[in-house]
């Protein structure tokens, strides 16, 4: 009976310290969605290329997040086709040096250099948002946007970074990241 007794203030100890950590590693999650759809869904053709014969409008999706972790100072995001080029893949949206203060972008915005920050060069050789466009008949196409929580001022990488490029200048600077998938076919 002694040893029970014993025991109840470290098991009342570890209640309190669980009860005390759930809540603090809630809120350390971050996460990237589309607001109104849930992940894996199709594009609408709004946000297909529109370019001839792709049928869309090039709006860039809506996206929000919540704050990144202590540390962050701006945001990265990427959108990035794995199935294109046959598997040898497209980027499709390059941004960063978004502001740690921001927690979402507007549809459409990724196509107009109204968005802060600054773009980086697609696979078209543009610096803005290029939506999909796979070749009909293809199955669907797999979008993965990526957001970076990153410990680097909005300012710190130059302007015009490839997606191959932007992830060698933010090795070491990454604090958290979170996608979301998006498919689309012709």
């Amino acid at each position: 009976m002694t040893r029970s007794i014993s025991l109840n203030p470290w098991l009342a100890a570890l209640a309190v310290a669980l009860c005390v950590q759930l809540p603090a590693q809630a809120q350390e999650r971050f996460t990237l969605s589309i607001p109104g759809v849930s992940d894996n869904r199709l594009f609408t053709s709004a946000a297909a290329s529109d370019a001839s014969g792709c049928g869309g409008k090039n709006q860039s999706p809506a996206l929000s997040w919540n704050a990144g972790p202590a540390g962050t100072q701006s945001y990265a995001i990427v959108m990035h086709d794995p199935d294109g080029q046959k598997g040898l893949g497209v980027d499709h949206w390059i941004h960063y040096g978004i502001k740690a203060s921001t927690r979402q972008i507007p549809a459409g915005v990724g196509a107009k250099s109204a968005l802060e920050g600054v773009g980086g060069t697609n696979s078209k050789g543009t610096t803005h948002y290029i939506g999909p466009c796979p070749p009909v008949g293809d199955s669907a196409h797999h979008y993965i946007i990526q957001i970076y929580a990153l410990d680097l001022a909005p300012d710190a990488l130059p302007a015009g970074l490839t997606r191959a490029e932007l992830m060698d200048k933010i090795k070491g600077h990454v604090l958290r990241n979170s996608s979301a998938v998006r498919r689309y076919h012709r």
